[in-house]
């Protein structure tokens, strides 16, 4: 809103009506109105014709809560203290702006962990897929997030993830924890092994979860595609045990690394399948008191 000088004094004095005010401010009136009803900016009326008019009194009080607003303060905060405005409470005012900032750089810093954590995810999630074969790997305890532990289908899982973040109270980090599922080999549905149990996995060392992955030795494959070649996968890593002298001692683990919270292609899909493997020999030197 352009105003000259001369208008300037004669609004000053006479004041400002609340189209003029609202387009002064950027606001629409309605937020005066508002601001008025909750007692925030109370103009006076005129009373030739009852329409609001606010002068410096009501400007003043405008003018911090604008600058409170850009800092995020809440309308009943600066309620307050405009009504109860001395050095000591804007001192006050100001420590716990600093606080809230602190605590917003705190909270950017995790989320800016999380992005990197993701970055390398999917990185290593690249290189571990050419070419796609079975290795022996010594996995420490793993702490996990328990999502469900019995059987659902797997169109099912978005829902259990739904309920698992409204139960908890917290955001689902998609981006910086793999999906992992324990599943039941021993019983094909449709193609799919189901599973026993749908946990979230995060290597940052302040990951907190309720579940953990033993650590122990596991059979590893990295693979492309569709999650649905885990049974085809499984089938390839049981032959190349056999050759490779070890055998089967748990239920595999199938990890999404990039899946369909990254795309919608499945020929861009990685998975991974652990299998918890001992060596051929190890009953054996324990019966022989070896």
């Amino acid at each position: 809103m352009e105003v000259k000088d001369d208008e300037t004094a004669s609004l000053a004095e006479e004041g400002y009506t609340i189209r003029q005010t609202a387009r002064l401010y950027d606001i629409t009136t309605e937020t005066l109105y508002y601001y008025e009803q909750i007692g925030l900016v109370v103009p006076r009326r005129n009373p030739a014709n009852g329409y609001r008019l606010y002068g410096p009194d009501d400007f003043a009080r405008l003018n911090v809560i604008q600058a409170l607003r850009k800092l995020d303060f809440s309308l009943d905060r600066i309620g307050h203290y405009l009504d109860n405005r001395t050095f000591d409470a804007t001192l006050s005012l100001i420590d716990e702006e600093v606080e809230h900032v602190d605590s917003q750089m705190r909270y950017l810093a995790s989320i800016k962990r999380g992005l990197l954590s993701s970055l390398q995810k999917y990185a290593q999630a690249m290189t571990s897929i050419s070419p796609a074969r079975t290795v022996i790997v010594h996995r420490p305890l793993r702490h996990c997030a328990l999502v469900s532990d019995h059987m659902i289908d797997y169109d099912r899982i978005p829902f259990a993830f739904a309920h698992y973040t409204a139960l908890h109270h917290e955001t689902l980090q998609i981006l910086n924890t793999l999906t992992c599922y324990q599943v039941d080999a021993s019983r094909p549905v449709k193609g799919w092994f189901p599973p026993k149990a749908i946990l979230l996995y995060c290597p940052d060392p302040g990951f907190s979860g309720d579940y953990d992955l033993p650590a122990g030795t596991y059979a590893s494959c990295t693979f492309v595609g569709s999650f649905a070649r885990c049974r085809q996968i499984h089938g390839k890593m049981l032959e190349d045990l056999k050759t490779m002298g070890y055998r089967v001692d748990g239920d595999p683990l199938e990890f999404c690394l990039i899946g369909e919270y990254e795309s919608n292609d499945f020929d861009e899909y990685v998975s991974r399948m652990e299998i918890p493997v001992v060596p051929n020999d190890v009953e054996s030197s324990v019966r022989n008191g070896s």
